[in-house]
């Protein structure tokens, strides 16, 4: 049996332990709080022109608002360049209300061409490093075949291998449509020369 002098060092250490934990739960809450609050002037704007950078964006929204900070979202699963997005950090929630309505009523420039640009409020679940939520408790286990749900998970695997796939054809039809385009205008100041020169030499 424990001592009355081995209790009460152990009476102390569950007190320390339980300030420690509240001290946590409060730091964990305070995180929290600041992030939302990061959340609520931070915007998400994707279909950019993968030559946007950090500076143009800013120079774009200077009319508006103060660019804190640009995070790009980068796609690690896709060899072809693609459109890209990021998520926009302002100085508070007004300036960022009006950069998306900016941003959603015309067309956002760069170098003279319009780009179908799309911008939107962030969500907390868009930020990779979100720290967690205080009182969230998630459990993780292996799905094996007869468990309850197998079936459906299977038929949600089956379902994102199907959507990768159509993404995939997807893309490179969009980058084939991009050469193509590319290559006819390429090709039209020659034609236009030519043009010239035939008309110059008939007159």
């Amino acid at each position: 049996m424990a001592t009355s002098d081995e209790q009460a060092h152990e009476d102390r250490q569950d007190i320390k332990d339980e300030q420690l934990a509240h001290k946590d739960d409060e730091q964990a809450e305070k995180e929290y709080a600041d992030f939302e609050a990061r959340v609520r002037r931070t915007i998400y704007i994707d279909h950019l022109s993968p030559l946007v950078t950090a500076q143009v964006i800013k120079a774009s929204l200077a009319q508006c608002a103060n660019v804190v900070s640009t995070e790009f979202i980068q796609n690690y699963t896709i060899q072809y360049e693609i459109p890209a997005a990021a998520l926009v950090e302002v100085d508070n929630v007004s300036q960022a209300q009006a950069a998306v309505d900016l941003m959603n009523n015309f067309p956002f420039m760069l170098g003279g061409m319009p780009r179908p640009v799309r911008a939107v409020f962030a969500k907390p679940d868009m930020f990779p490093d979100r720290p967690r939520k205080p009182g969230l408790k998630v459990e993780f286990s292996w799905v094996k075949q007869g468990d309850p749900g197998y079936d459906g998970m299977n038929k949600l695997k089956g379902l994102a291998r199907r959507q990768e796939a159509e993404n995939m054809a997807l893309i490179k039809r969009i980058n084939w449509k991009r050469r193509r385009s590319w290559r006819r205008s390429s090709r039209k100041p020659w034609k236009q020369a030519i043009a010239s020169t035939t008309c110059s030499r008939n007159s």
